[in-house]
């Protein structure tokens, strides 16, 4: 009785054992997980007179967020400047005063303070320290600022001349306080445990482990792959290892510089409409940021996952393209699951990897599946 597909061994014709490739798997294991070893170990090597590449990452993964939390302060005393705008006119504030922080890049703050309080700020050029209604921190704060000595630093001619103004029978007298939106401490992360920075620093040593082990791990990830094909099919893994490196990186990219932008700002902007202040901590950033990268990267090798599977015939071209409908509502789903809750990484996720299956359909055309004598009988 002929032998059909369904009867063909994996490994026949190949120069292998069943046991020798469990041993080629260990192997490959082993190499993948000292690449990550040794690109962690060198991540946390301090370079010079500069710091370790980890402690330089932290600050640049925290760079999405801080760019959000700007503009998300920004638009924030834009509309609390439009709400008062009738005050501010009866005060004497010019009338393009509510977009003054978008103009200038900083954020203003409003508050009100006693006549005799704002003559003392005038006549010394100190800001007020002798509000006790205000918290101890905000009065260093002001203290810190000299208010009369850096007005002239201010770009905004209106904002200059009508900085401060007197209140009439005693009355509190409103002022704004104006700062750069870099400078401005809601914009940045806190950590609310001491030994959280040092987590944080694991953390990110670990994930660059992975990031410049990729190489490494993808090398024996094809290493392993190429065990399992015919001999006549191991090129293929040299073939493919660069396009797999590319693929990750490309997807980390993406996620990094692109869905992270969108992502923030809907939320942000969600946060605003829920009248809730984001309280941004670093551990949860960090956690998010160091998942979302490596997940879009793993999610990019899909065109290279369909040809191996397609070269174990598993699936075949033909069933590729018979089912696309289903495939790409299946990855809608896993999407919606891999993704954060925001429709733009959804989208961005989505239709990234509907793009890269039909590219994947592509691959598997490019480089056809070679006859072997089991093409001429029927399942």
């Amino acid at each position: 009785m002929p032998r059909t597909k369904k009867d063909e061994d994996l490994f026949d014709q190949s120069s292998m054992s069943f046991l020798e490739h469990l041993d080629e798997l260990r192997v490959c294991l082993i190499g993948a997980l000292m690449s990550v070893a040794v690109a962690l170990v060198v991540s946390m090597i301090p370079l010079g007179p500069y710091p370790s590449l980890t402690t330089l990452s932290v600050d640049y993964i925290q760079r999405p967020l801080k760019k959000s939390l700007e503009k998300y302060y920004i638009l924030q005393s834009q509309e609390q400047l439009q709400h008062r705008i009738a005050e501010l006119r009866e005060l004497g504030y010019d009338e393009n005063i509510s977009t003054a922080p978008a103009r200038l890049n900083m954020t203003a703050h409003p508050y009100y303070i006693l006549p005799q309080d704002l003559e003392t700020l005038r006549g010394t050029g100190v800001p007020v320290t002798a509000t006790t209604s205000l918290p101890e921190e905000e009065r260093i704060r002001r203290a810190k600022l000299n208010l009369v000595d850096n007005f002239g630093a201010y770009k905004d001619e209106a904002i200059r001349q009508t900085s401060l103004h007197t209140g009439d029978d005693g009355e509190p007298t409103l002022i704004l306080l104006w700062e750069k939106a870099k400078d401005d401490m809601r914009s940045r992360t806190r950590a609310l445990s001491v030994q959280e920075s040092f987590m944080i620093f694991l953390k990110t040593a670990l994930f660059l482990g992975v990031v410049l082990g990729s190489p490494g791990v993808f090398y024996f990830f094809w290493r392993f792959v190429g065990a399992g094909l015919y001999p006549n099919e191991k090129k293929y893994v040299y073939r493919f290892l660069p396009l797999s490196v590319s693929l990750f990186l490309f997807g980390f990219a993406m996620a990094f510089f692109v869905v992270f932008q969108f992502m923030l700002q809907f939320l942000f902007r969600f946060n605003s409409g829920m009248n809730i202040e984001p309280d941004t901590r670093i551990s949860e950033w960090l956690n998010f940021a160091l998942i979302v990268p490596v997940t879009f990267g793993a999610a990019f090798q899909l065109p290279l996952v369909m040809f191996v599977l397609e070269r174990l015939r598993i699936f075949t071209v033909e069933l590729y393209m018979e089912k696309w409908r289903i495939a790409i509502f299946s990855i809608a789903v896993i999407a919606m699951f891999i993704t954060p809750p925001d429709p733009w990484s959804l989208a961005c996720m989505l239709s990234c990897l509907a793009c890269l299956y039909f590219g994947g359909v592509v691959l598997c055309k490019i480089f056809p599946l070679p006859k072997t004598e089991f093409d001429e009988y029927e399942d």
